[in-house]
């Protein structure tokens, strides 16, 4: 399954952190190919849809919970950027909205590179 590319890209970012959010690994899974590179903050960038899935495993086990709400979406070519606000609960229970931003790549309407603009220190603070 790839991404929905009849709809709007705004619907296509709601997909992908519906999915997040939802922490639905398959759904995560068919949207991105094989090969696909994602860099989160300042982590190292992983390449391969392994490595892919073992990165958003490790995440969703370091937070006890988070919600993304899209604020704006633009689209050129074969990119989608979102802007975000990240709501995070700790795993001690305090939470915390960050700013982000996310680029994505897109390759036959598969998320080919998945990069995430974000201080995320603050989360684990």
């Amino acid at each position: 399954m790839s991404l929905d590319t009849t709809v709007s890209p705004a619907e296509q970012v709601r997909e992908i952190f519906s999915a997040f959010d939802a922490k639905d690994v398959a759904a995560l899974a068919a949207m991105v190919t094989d090969d696909v590179r994602l860099r989160l903050g300042n982590a190292a960038t992983v390449d391969g849809k392994s490595a892919f899935l073992d990165a958003v495993h490790t995440f969703y086990g370091s937070v006890a919970q988070f919600q993304h709400d899209v604020i704006n979406v633009w689209s050129d070519e074969d990119a989608l950027i979102a802007e975000l606000e990240v709501h995070y609960t700790r795993l001690d229970g305090g939470e915390i909205t960050l700013p982000c931003c996310n680029v994505f790549r897109l390759r036959n309407g598969s998320i080919a590179d998945y990069r995430s603009y974000i201080d995320i220190a603050p989360v684990y603070a």
